[in-house]
């Protein structure tokens, strides 16, 4: 594990059709939420941007978002397959509360940028420089909230959106929404759409290791689990990046290289292809790992090669 994750070298922007907005506001939206997601509302302030998981009664989790807000309105940023169904689920919850749930699919578009955009592009706009990872800023109705080093997701109105997609074209390439995906799977962010909802704990695929998850908050739906597991329990599997060869897809699964044995992982995501191989996200059972290289498919598959992410995975 002596591999560094390597950033865009270069910067393209992307239509994000991929993902979508679920915009949560009314005077009760703060309890409701603290009611619902794995992430402590409190701890937003102005200008936080967190990850946050929603999870079912048995503790699984059903979406995955990146959240922040805005003068008392919530944004959930999150897979566009899974948005109509979690708005129709958390509008069960509202009940009696003074709540609004919208999906903003179309009303407020999203792009991205991915790789280094360096002061003198917003310059150029007269905009601010962009703020610090994990932060966000609105500038001319426009959101800029900034993921990662090498991610920036920008949402706002039609008008607006369209202007700066203007602007974004004459001055980088225009990239595919894969380049998301791949930076995602460096940075270790394995976010749950419709083919892999209510299927892992939230410490399963890591969201205790990237602050998606409070131990200190009140109840929220599936808390119960997600709190066993973290100060009863040992989380037997994790989100794991590797390499290999073969042709991963998400679904497979891995195995140790002893015949006969069942699975110990599944291929949750596929990134970066290269003259190296493949990257992919796994969910492995740890105690696999003293057998390794684990294989793609088969004990007599593809090899798989650990890469390291921007932060620790007990492996023990």
């Amino acid at each position: 594990m002596q591999e560094t994750t390597q950033l865009n070298s270069s910067t393209c922007w992307f239509d994000l059709d991929s993902r979508t907005l679920i915009r949560i506001s009314g005077r009760d939206t703060s309890t409701f939420l603290q009611g619902q997601l794995t992430q402590d509302m409190a701890a937003l302030g102005p200008d936080r941007a967190l990850w946050a998981a929603h999870c079912s009664p048995k503790g699984r989790v059903l979406a995955t978002f990146l959240t922040w807000q805005t003068t008392g309105t919530y944004w959930l940023y999150t897979p566009q397959n899974v948005a109509d169904s979690i708005v129709r689920r958390l509008r069960m919850y509202v009940l009696r509360s003074q709540v609004s749930v919208e999906h903003m699919g179309g009303i407020t578009p999203c792009i991205g940028i991915c790789g280094p955009t360096g002061d003198d592009f917003w310059q150029s706009m007269g905009w601010p420089v962009l703020p610090l990872s994990g932060h966000h800023d609105t500038v001319l109705d426009i959101m800029r909230v900034v993921l990662s080093p090498e991610r920036v997701l920008l949402a706002g109105t039609p008008d607006a959106m369209a202007a700066l997609k203007m602007h974004c074209s004459t001055a980088m390439a225009s990239g595919s929404p894969q380049c998301w995906t791949d930076a995602a799977v460096r940075e270790g962010i394995f976010e749950v759409d419709s083919t892999s909802q209510d299927e892992w704990v939230p410490q399963m695929v890591n969201w205790d290791l990237i602050g998606g998850i409070s131990f200190k908050k009140g109840c929220y739906t599936g808390q119960e689990i997600v709190a066993r597991t973290h100060f009863l329990g040992k989380v037997k599997r994790r989100l794991l990046r590797f390499r290999t060869t073969g042709t991963p897809e998400s679904g497979q699964s891995l195995f140790s290289h002893d015949p006969g044995t069942a699975p110990v992982g599944k291929v949750v995501q596929t990134g970066q292809v290269d003259s190296r191989g493949t990257e992919l996200l796994a969910v492995v059972h740890l105690d696999a790992l003293p057998s390794a290289p684990l294989h793609l498919e088969s004990a007599h598959g593809p090899a798989l090669e650990l890469l390291p992410f921007p932060y620790d995975v007990p492996l023990d």
